[in-house]
């Protein structure tokens, strides 16, 4: 320790003897042994100082990055610059964190941010002016490295900490505004980004601008007086923000070309034809390099043809995108921005705690099968001798072998000790050593205890459940499994559970719950036609728009291809555990649901709700999804909806589904390149069981094809979404399956706070929406006001009926014959002046309506 951090230490020690003894009415005060409080004190600086000089090296490579960002034309900088000095600077700063934990609530929010970023790689530079400005601003707090003591009082009482708390509140939160603005942004279809680039940038200069007085406040809290580098000059940034991309150059002329931005935005056809020119150049490459493009007559993966009503749909969503005040947007994806931080930061978490059991586990020694978390698992990595990974077909039969092993060596003592247990399917050649040292030194090569109740999950462990088994283990279906993705796998099963039973529900559960969940939903979309034809005339329409969209025929052609359930419906054991975790993940799941609304917003959005492959979460994500809706509709009987409230509720189930297509793009790519034909005989090695080689020859008969994977992949999930066939007949389907209507008592009562858009309402309409001045005429001594508003009502009927019935031949008529009369008569007795000004009146009522 130097003369320097000798005297620190002294004065702090010397300030905690002086605050205790100051203390002396606390009892707790009066016991402490100043002569240990000093050694105390003492041994937690050094341990701080210790922390800081191993990390030197940390704070210069963090420092010298900030200073070449600040010094260096950033304008030259690609976003991967940006987020890598964004990396070196929250490395550093959890050093700080550690050692100033006050500082905790702004570097947390800094590092959640920088991490979603990193997975995202959104290559745009507005993105990266706010990255590198919060940096910059970040990187202040690197000088609290050379500050030992923040609670050590200066000349005008004020300790460091106390003017930095504040601070750091305000940070955090600008940070959180960050981030949530850069989340909705990468969100939002290039269309919008374009037409609404001038909103966005104020929007990004502001908060830059933001950061820049946060770190002004920063230097006086922190009294730094003179600049210890070049700042990120503000006009800078404005140039990097304003700067247009190839992209945005090029299809900036495709609007030229079209008219201009005004023409395009107000014309529909104009808008779906820029739609579909900016979405070629919307493709992300970290998703285009995992999938196979397919050939020009390639049709198996069904291509939406765009009617009048998706057509209507998809310009609903983007006019409400580029008309929705910029402030109100991010108000509503606060919510996502908050659950995934939450998310990431509960996943971070998780990860430090295991590494840190992973490394006391290694701490003495190096070898790998210490990395595997659970137990039974690393024991059979270490007696194969496995290295990182290992092909999937050798894995599943060693854990076949295994647990059989283990079962019949229980059978034998049961024997021996006069006990009776039924195995006697368990006939397998046993290969571990039948002697197992006791030794304490020797405690890995203990085989861990298994629970004798699980025994009747091994029916589950045979060749014909080996697919399913794969598919839990192989997510990327690559053939091989690693000792992440088996982490990843044990991680993931409830903690009450064993790895056995863990094994039982993907080998056969999943099976039973996915048969559940396309039930449940045949169920909902069945009881949504019950719903419809007792929904208010106004809403009967969209409602039929809905039903008849392609996103519902979508989910027709996923739920249907799942293959019907064998002899595991008869197993009451399996039923109870796929029940219990259908309760656990629909909870989880619907408390994530409730935070955004119901509401999904993008693909992106879809990996909020679960972790690992789609497949997991899937299917009840879908079903709850839907069952909303069926509340809204059920809802629509006594509030008359927004025209667009369904059409952005089906956006949220095209969202899912769109994340299905992405799924099974990669699979069928990973499926050609990873498929073996077994041209010859599997090889033989010493150690086969016959269990292990069926697997192989069963692995290797699979062949390249994908369409013969998706068979019975996921349960034939995919079969028919990946098929050439045509869409599934539903008169065909129902005359041979039978779904019953789900009973209100089994939804929950929503009221019009669940509504996107709210109910519909003449509130807050233009002047041209209130009474008229002149009286009205009428012989039927009725009040002039209710034969108004029975008018407009009747008007609205009629213009849903004429303007929208054509786009559904089986929609229900919006208005009655009886109320089409009323309405003529009412057009041929009332006063002319009367039914120019309501028919006016109910012509903007209509507009309106479509518009909100």
């Amino acid at each position: 320790m130097n003369r320097q951090e000798q005297d620190v230490t002294i004065e702090q020690a010397q300030k905690t003897l002086h605050d205790t003894a100051s203390n002396l009415n606390s009892t707790s005060a009066k016991s402490l042994n100043q002569a240990d409080l000093f050694v105390q004190t003492v041994q937690t600086v050094e341990s701080e100082n210790d922390l800081l000089n191993r990390n030197a090296a940390v704070f210069q490579s963090a420092s010298d990055a900030i200073a070449d960002l600040s010094r260096g034309d950033i304008l030259k900088k690609t976003p991967g610059d940006f987020l890598a000095v964004a990396t070196k600077v929250m490395d550093a700063l959890d050093v700080v964190k550690q050692v100033h934990p006050f500082v905790g609530v702004a570097v947390i929010a800094f590092m959640a941010v920088v991490n979603l970023e990193l997975k995202r790689r959104e290559n745009d530079h507005r993105v990266s002016s706010m990255i590198a400005q919060a940096t910059d601003m970040m990187g202040m707090l690197l000088q609290l490295k050379d500050v030992k003591d923040p609670d050590i009082t200066g000349p005008y009482g004020e300790t460091i900490e106390g003017r930095l708390q504040d601070v750091m509140k305000h940070i955090a939160q600008d940070i959180e505004d960050c981030g949530n603005a850069i989340d909705k942004y990468c969100k939002s279809k290039f269309i919008v980004k374009f037409f609404r680039s001038d909103t966005w940038a104020n929007e990004f200069l502001n908060i830059c601008k933001s950061f820049s007085e946060r770190k002004d406040e920063l230097k006086l809290a922190l009294n730094i007086r003179t600049a210890l580098r070049v700042d990120i000059a503000i006009d800078k940034l404005e140039q990097l923000i304003q700067m247009k991309s190839e992209r945005e150059s090029r299809f900036s002329a495709a609007v030229k070309l079209r008219g201009g931005r005004e023409k395009c935005i107000e014309s529909p056809d104009l808008l779906v034809e820029l739609v579909d020119t900016s979405e070629q150049w919307e493709a992300r490459p970290q998703n285009r390099s995992h999938i196979e493009p397919p050939s020009k007559n390639d049709n198996r993966l069904a291509s939406k043809t765009v009617s009048a009503n998706e057509q209507n749909r998809l310009v609903s969503v983007l006019l409400r995108e580029l008309n929705t005040p910029l402030h109100s947007l991010l108000d509503e994806n606060r919510a996502y921005f908050k659950l995934a931080v939450s998310i990431q930061t509960s996943r971070i978490t998780d990860t430090i705690n295991a590494s840190e059991e992973r490394i006391i586990r290694t701490i003495n020694t190096n070898n790998i099968f210490q990395q595997v978390d659970d137990p039974h698992l690393r024991y059979i990595w270490k007696q194969m001798k496995w290295r990182t990974n290992v092909k999937t077909q050798y894995f599943i039969a060693e854990l076949h072998d295994y647990y059989m092993n283990r079962f019949s060596h229980i059978y034998c003592d049961g024997r021996r000790a006069g006990g009776t247990l039924d195995v006697s399917s368990l006939m397998v050649p046993v290969r571990y050593p039948d002697c197992i040292s006791d030794s304490a030194a020797e405690g890995e090569d203990h085989r861990p205890a298994i629970n004798r109740a699980d025994e009747w999950c091994l029916k589950y462990l045979t060749v014909l459940y080996v697919p399913s088994l794969s598919e839990g283990f192989d997510g990327d279906a690559n053939s091989l499994v690693s000792i992440r993705e088996v982490n990843g796998f044990t991680s993931a099963k409830p903690s009450d559970w064993s790895l056995l039973q863990a094994l039982a529900y993907w080998a056969a559960g999943w099976r039973v719950d996915s048969n559940y969940y396309q039930t449940r939903i045949e169920e909902a979309l069945e009881s949504m036609i019950i719903a419809q034809s007792n929904a208010l005339p106004e809403n009967r329409v969209c409602i039929t728009s809905y039903l008849d969209s392609y996103t519902i025929t979508g989910v027709k052609r996923l739920i249907r291809s799942i293959a019907q359930l064998d002899s595991e419906y008869y197993d009451s054991d399996l039923m109870q555990l796929a029940s219990w975790r259908r309760k656990a993940q629909e909870e989880e799941l619907a408390d994530k649901l409730n935070a955004v609304k119901y509401e999904i917003d993008s693909m992106d959005s879809i990996k909020l709700f679960g972790s690992g492959r789609i497949e997991n979460f899937l299917l009840p994500l879908l079903y709850l999804v839907i069952r909303r809706h069926l509340q809204i509709m059920k809802l629509a009987s006594t509030v008359i909806l927004v025209v667009k409230e369904l059409q952005f509720a089906a956006q949220s189930i095209d969202n899912i589904l769109g994340g299905v297509d992405l799924r099974v793009r990669q699979l069928a790519g990973a499926f050609s390149r990873h498929g073996i034909m077994m041209k010859y005989p599997p090889k033989l090695h010493s150690w086969m069981t016959i269990f292990s080689l069926a697997i192989t020859v069963m692995f290797r008969q699979q062949g390249t094809d994908p369409q013969m994977r998706f068979a019975w992949y996921a349960h034939g999930l995919y079969k028919i979404w990946y098929s050439p066939d045509p869409n599934p007949d539903d008169t065909k389907y129902w005359a041979t399956n039978f779904f019953n209507i789900i009973d209100d008592a089994e939804l929950d009562n929503i009221d019009i706070s669940a509504l996107k858009l709210g109910p519909f309402s003449l509130e807050g309409a233009s002047e041209q929406l209130e009474r008229p001045d002149q009286p009205v005429t009428s012989s039927s001594g009725r009040d002039p006001e209710s034969i108004k508003e029975e008018y407009i009502h009747l008007w609205c009927l009629n213009d849903f009926h004429d303007n929208r019935y054509h786009y559904f031949d089986d929609a229900p008529p919006c208005i009655s014959p009886e109320e089409k009369q009323r309405l003529d008569i009412m057009s041929r007795e009332l006063r002319r002046e009367d039914i120019q000004c309501w028919s006016s009146l109910a012509h903007l009522c209509s507009r309106k309506r479509d518009l909100m």
